[in-house]
């Protein structure tokens, strides 16, 4: 896919994202900043960053492997760990019902990209490839999932308030 296609699409997305409704139904503005999270897809590992702020992030994933690989996002909720979510899917080959999956990006040959864009609010994520491997496991259990923090929004420093204003001088009464 071109450079230029995924800048199209990543706009077109983020604008998309911009005006729906987060799942607590508020709708962004438009100063809403944008964030570009890069993620690349390795056999069987992520490369992304370990945290992001809440709000609209665009996600792009580039499969630098050579398998194909998808990338899913997921709420782990209040409570829960990365090694709950690992265990899980160990135990059962599919994320927890307590684990939310509030995005995927379709699945990508080598050498290709996929862009995800997302509202997140504050909390603890993994991202996860759920693809099965020719031996059956997934390519979460392989080691193909990395977890994330998505911070709250840094609170805009308060403007300085007016400099206090000198009363004024009262001349000294000479003796």
């Amino acid at each position: 896919m071109a450079v230029r296609s995924l800048t199209r699409a990543g706009v077109l997305l983020a604008a998309l994202a911009l005006a729906a409704p987060s799942r607590t139904g508020a709708q962004g503005t438009a100063s809403e900043r944008v964030q570009y999270v890069k993620v690349v897809g390795a056999d069987y590992q992520f490369h992304a960053p370990a945290s992001v702020e809440e709000g609209i992030s665009v996600f792009h994933l580039v499969n630098a492997g050579s398998d194909v690989h998808q990338m899913t996002v997921i709420e782990l909720g209040t409570g829960h760990t990365v090694k709950d979510f690992f265990d899980a899917m160990h135990a059962k080959g599919m994320p927890p019902a307590w684990a939310v999956t509030v995005g995927a990006t379709p699945i990508i040959q080598k050498g290709t990209e996929a862009l995800l864009a997302l509202r997140l609010p504050p909390g603890k994520y993994v991202l996860a490839c759920l693809i099965p491997a020719s031996d059956g496991r997934s390519h979460t259990e392989k080691g193909m999932y990395q977890a994330f923090n998505v911070t709250p929004l840094a609170k805009a420093a308060a403007k300085p308030s007016a400099p206090a204003k000198a009363a004024p001088a009262t001349p000294a009464k000479k003796p």
